[in-house]
């Protein structure tokens, strides 16, 4: 696994000097932005870079700097996984939430979205085409777009929680909000709640004025605490509702006032996404549990290490067994309900 992440570094590191010129002023220019991110100033990386980039060089760099930004640096996020794997009791999965969300901000699942975003201007869809055989290099980036994606899964999960230890707890410890999210994401889902210690409000439309993004606002309550949500409009594709991501609450009018979720009275769950931009979906809970962790998944089995797939395979399987499904089955893609089992086991 380290062997892994050292030869991926190089790798990164061959592609972002590629075509730099002895003594140019294009060569040191890339050389300060190589020392830019080796000191972890990725927000003076993306501000030199970014405005225009151009090249596969320019976008592994800035993919690079928005890992960085979100909290995980390459091989830092290898670090997590290979810990992780390690983990006793059928809680790789469970530890790999925990660590994950400890490095996450209000920002990290837009930040990781960018990333994957700027890896695929470089690979295209050639990281779960099947008929492809990569190169070295596509193979590295395909591992660092898997990764992105499977980590955006954990930190989304820690976003539901208000402690992620239940999850790797076996002492019956229960998460009030995990217990809530979950049957929001339910009753998103399916229009009913199964567990009985939920009691869902009604829903009443809001329309955030900044992103002029309307959702219907509901609570649900557990153990008397109310935790508030978001349901999103019915999906274009599916026809189904899910939960927007949200972090904190805000007022409708500013996401500026974005405060913590104590805060009542006249404030909202948050939704992180606050683009206006309608050609940009909304960042709901299913979606990046659900697309971005089977996503991830097939990039990382389409140019991962034996040894990274086989820790992989150990976090799949703690969501699966929950189901009644094994990590050996023909379909192993990962679904909505599975998510929703898996977390109910979790309380």
């Amino acid at each position: 696994m380290i062997k892994k992440a050292y030869i991926a570094s190089l790798v990164v590191g061959t592609l972002l000097f590629t075509g730099c010129g002895d003594g140019t002023s294009e060569g040191e220019d890339t050389l300060v932005t190589q020392q830019l991110l080796d000191k972890g100033q990725f927000r003076s990386v993306i501000a030199r870079v970014e405005p225009t980039a151009s090249t596969s060089e320019d976008y592994l760099t800035l993919a690079a700097a928005y890992m960085g930004k979100a909290g995980f640096s390459l091989s830092k996020i290898i670090g997590i996984v290979a810990t992780s794997a390690t983990a006793t009791g059928g809680s790789e999965f469970s530890s790999f939430i925990n660590k994950a969300s400890s490095n996450s901000t209000p920002t990290t699942l837009n930040d990781l979205e960018v990333a994957v975003t700027y890896y695929k201007k470089v690979v295209e869809d050639r990281c779960i085409d099947k008929k492809i055989t990569l190169g070295v290099a596509e193979s590295d980036i395909c591992l660092y777009i898997g990764l992105a994606n499977v980590s955006s899964t954990a930190v989304t999960i820690g976003y539901i929680t208000d402690d992620v230890s239940v999850l790797i707890d076996n002492t019956g410890k229960i998460d009030d909000k995990l217990r809530a999210s979950t049957c929001a994401l339910e009753y998103a889902f399916t229009g009913v709640i199964s567990d009985p210690a939920c009691t869902p409000s009604g829903e009443v439309n809001v329309t955030f004025t900044q992103s002029n993004r309307t959702y219907s606002d509901m609570s649900i309550t557990v153990n008397g605490k109310d935790f508030g949500y978001l349901l999103t409009q019915n999906d274009a594709d599916t026809g189904l509702r899910s939960t927007a991501i949200t972090n904190g609450k805000c007022t409708l009018d500013s996401f500026s006032t974005r405060v913590d979720e104590t805060i009542a009275v006249d404030y909202y769950a948050c939704p992180i996404n606050e683009s206006s931009d309608v050609s940009k979906s909304d960042i709901t809970t299913d979606k990046v549990l659900v697309n971005a962790l089977n996503n991830g998944l097939d990039a990382i089995r389409a140019s991962a290490s034996a040894d990274v797939q086989s820790d992989i395979d150990k976090f799949i399987e703690e969501v699966l067994v929950e189901s009644g499904r094994s990590i050996n089955d023909v379909n192993t893609r990962i679904t909505t309900q599975d998510i929703i089992n898996y977390l109910n086991s979790k309380n």
